[in-house]
């Protein structure tokens, strides 16, 4: 599994494309255009679009909060680098559901003994937030509850998330602590699994009778962007591109998410983290402002589409030192994709050309700047052989030297009448 960002906004962002070179301090985008969103509810805020490696939005990216649930996704990672396919079952061990270490539970909650697999334990720690979900995958994975603590920080220092630090495997303790950016870095990896890009993109799902359970217990996604369920404030026209991820919610931490949506029209796949936010009263109504929070900063991820140059494309023309035309086609050398709301500004620079130049030789550089100062650089090479046409190079040297000669003799005539 790709360890995709393990260092991410720590130095200059590397994509293939190309090399991303940010204008300013990493920690808020240097530009941001005057219909940017102002996120005035949440502490914490980020916006980053994945496949050209854009943060769109930063508001204090690298502050810590106590992630709360949103820990989940830490503990979905570690069972599934455990079991991929999900396919193992456990029983529900005592401590699991003790006050020690699972100190809340979900109305309907598991009990110790019951026998279940771990795809429904993981479909009730990901989809409703099942909190004693999370203590039995624990034990199911390491053993025992603490072993498994030490596993999630070490794999968050894996990961390069260097803000983050975990006390329990569900999210219910204030001590925790992750920023924005450590939590994009943690998104990142657990959606390369697509069972669990399937999981928390799953709007209903349900805990199946079991060996303590007569009955089964149904239940809904936490994530109201995903699934408004009628109410207005959180209905949009883009509920159905989201694909997850995950709510927290304590009251140290404040109101969180962190969330996935696919613009496939533009081909783009953006994610927000949003923390510490609270409720809004709006019409005598109080929703929840890490919905509205995300919900504008997706709105606003729509307005962008991708530009760019892709690898081969024919960028400009040049010409051999001497040759009458252009007679180099000039490509690029890998692709070069960005976000604009408008067009990317191009600078083309050319090296020196000689006479004659080979397929593949670098003579020049296509420089592209994005909305937010982002400035990316591709090489320039020759699509074909070229040279300079020396009978062109001839003719017009005798061209020259006729004219000339001709100039000296109208001026030797002009002297002689004078």
């Amino acid at each position: 599994m790709r360890k995709r960002f393990a260092a991410f906004l720590l130095c200059a962002l590397l994509v293939a494309q190309g090399t991303v070179v940010f204008a300013a301090d990493l920690n808020e985008p240097a530009v941001l255009p005057a219909d940017a969103p102002d996120i005035t509810n949440a502490r914490f805020a980020l916006l980053y679009e994945e496949s050209t490696g854009t943060v769109l939005y930063a508001k204090n990216p690298r502050g810590v909060n106590p992630p709360a649930s949103m820990t989940k996704v830490m503990t979905a990672l570690l069972v599934l680098e455990h079991d991929p396919e999900l396919s193992g079952k456990t029983v529900v061990p005592p401590e699991a559901v003790t006050e020690h270490y699972c100190y809340w539970m979900d109305y309907g909650h598991l009990e110790a003994g019951e026998e279940i697999t771990v795809r429904d334990l993981m479909d009730y720690l990901l989809i409703p937030s099942g909190n004693e979900a999370g203590t039995t995958l624990a034990a199911y994975v390491a053993g025992d509850i603490d072993t498994f603590i030490q596993m999630m920080n070490a794999k968050a220092a894996e990961l390069g998330m260097d803000k983050t630090f975990y006390m329990d495997p569900h999210g219910l303790s204030p001590d925790s602590t992750i920023s924005c950016e450590d939590m994009l870095t943690l998104c990142l990896e657990a959606m390369q699994y697509p069972l669990f890009r399937e999981i928390v993109s799953t709007k209903t799902g349900a805990l199946p009778k079991s060996n303590m359970r007569t009955k089964a217990y149904r239940y809904n996604t936490t994530n109201r962007v995903m699934y408004p369920r009628n109410v207005l404030e959180y209905e949009t026209d883009f509920a159905d591109d989201i694909v997850g991820i995950k709510t927290g919610s304590i009251s140290e931490a404040g109101l969180n998410l962190a969330c996935c949506m696919e613009y496939d029209e533009e081909d783009l796949t953006f994610y927000s983290v949003v923390m510490h936010a609270g409720e809004v009263m709006i019409d005598g109504s109080e929703r929840s402002g890490h919905y509205l929070d995300t919900i504008e900063l997706m709105t606003w991820a729509r307005t962008f589409h991708k530009e760019g140059v892709a690898a081969g494309e024919q960028v400009a023309a040049a010409a051999t030192k001497g040759s009458r035309e252009e007679n180099v086609q000039l490509v690029a050398e890998n692709e070069a994709l960005m976000l604009t709301q408008n067009t990317l500004q191009r600078q083309v620079t050319l090296d020196a050309i000689g006479k004659e130049v080979k397929a593949g030789d670098r003579l020049g550089t296509l420089i592209l700047t994005d909305d937010f100062g982002n400035v990316k650089e591709v090489a320039l090479l020759a699509a074909a052989d070229a040279k300079t046409d020396s009978t062109l190079l001839y003719v017009g040297i005798g061209a020259a030297v006729v004219v000339a000669a001709a100039v000296i003799v109208l001026a030797t005539k002009k002297k002689k009448v004078a």
